[in-house]
């Protein structure tokens, strides 16, 4: 691939609405916040909106640069009307940054006089131009965080944007997460209602959305312990939708953890604004505390760091990088040994050199 734009959006005549399509999951969404602000810089007048599944419509609200949100819900008549909605705009461009089987469909009958997707093989047809699905340089892959891969698809589209690395496009200041806004009261309120929180709050986050991303337990249970007892943080047990048993069980078999009550995507943002230190399997909490600047401790199996970790000294990974993790598309997976070989004592080490002491 050469540094030239594949398709140079700039040098379309009287672009005036951009749609862009990215219906899950919440740490991906979230991950194209950079990207939606270039595009917004590029295109200062334009209508932006952005087509996302209804359950995460909340992280792309606040300032950052979008028109209009327009949320996806599960029902097919809901969704007829969402296309509805988008085929009386008609924009100018689609851009379809997952091009999943349905997001293809639905990129197809929004009326785009251009859409845009990425390079599947076998969606191609339901687009007019299409971006390639990984960056090449010197005829090598490169791997890089994924808010520096939405930026490099800016660049394919004639954005300008810095060169691909790691954390390289935003700099050493965390981008923020605008959706926040409204909820900072609400945690100010929350950790008050806590009392004496010692050295801070640590944020815990056992839950995973497919089991081979997850890690045991017990394990998370003696770990929080240690993190209470030796480092005077109070561990925060966070919890989604299904996983607040799990959250239960650690929190009461450790003296002082906290488990928030139900919270949507902006409380739990704004309360991971108020953490020291964000650690677990790697998740959409772990992607906005990157934005917001809080330190990561984050444990990888099947999943690659070099893509979901911005690889920094704030953020720190537990990832032993086995051979059969290599290209892994298994939900489950027994023995899960990617995950069962990271060591509590491993874990703890990096949580004590997240938040400034020695490793």
């Amino acid at each position: 691939m050469s540094d030239a734009a594949v398709i140079d959006l700039k040098q379309m005549e009287d672009l005036k609405s951009i749609l862009l399509v990215r219906l899950f999951a919440l740490g991906d969404i979230v991950l194209t916040l950079p990207l939606i602000s270039r595009i917004r810089a590029a295109f200062p007048g334009a209508w932006i909106g952005y087509l996302v599944n209804e359950k995460y419509s909340a992280a792309l609200t606040g300032d950052i640069g979008l028109d209009d949100v327009i949320p996806l819900p599960d029902t097919a008549a809901g969704q007829l009307a969402a296309i509805r909605r988008l085929r009386k705009r008609k924009p100018d461009v689609a851009i379809d940054l997952l091009s999943s089987p349905r997001s293809a469909l639905l990129t197809r009958f929004c009326s785009a006089g251009l859409r845009i997707g990425m390079d599947t093989g076998r969606r191609n047809r339901y687009y007019h131009e299409v971006l390639p699905r990984v960056i090449v340089r010197d005829g090598k892959r490169v791997r890089c965080y994924a808010i520096d891969s939405n930026l490099e698809l800016g660049r394919m589209l004639g954005l300008s944007v810095n060169g691909v690395g790691h954390g390289t496009d935003i700099g050493d200041e965390p981008f923020g997460f605008p959706a926040i806004e409204t909820s900072v009261e609400w945690a100010d309120s929350f950790v008050r209602s806590l009392g004496d929180t010692g050295s801070g709050l640590a944020g815990i986050v056992p839950g995973s959305t497919y089991s081979s991303k997850g890690w045991m337990r017990d394990r998370f249970v003696d770990l929080s312990r240690r993190i209470s007892g030796e480092l005077g943080l109070r561990p925060v047990i966070m919890w989604g939708p299904g996983e607040e048993d799990l959250a239960a069980e650690i929190a009461g078999a450790v003296p002082g953890a906290i488990v928030p009550p139900p919270t949507g995507v902006t409380e739990a943002g704004a309360l991971i604004g108020r953490m020291e230190v964000l650690v677990g399997i790697d998740s959409g909490p772990k992607h906005i505390a990157v934005l917001l600047g809080v330190p990561t401790v984050t444990l990888f199996g099947p999943t690659d760091p070099r893509i979901w970790d911005p690889m920094n000294g704030l953020h720190r990974v537990l990832w032993k990088g086995l051979e059969c993790a290599e290209g892994c598309r298994e939900k489950k997976c027994r023995p899960n040994r990617c995950m069962e070989i990271i060591t509590v004592d491993e874990v703890f080490g990096e949580v004590r050199a997240a938040i400034g002491g020695e490793l």
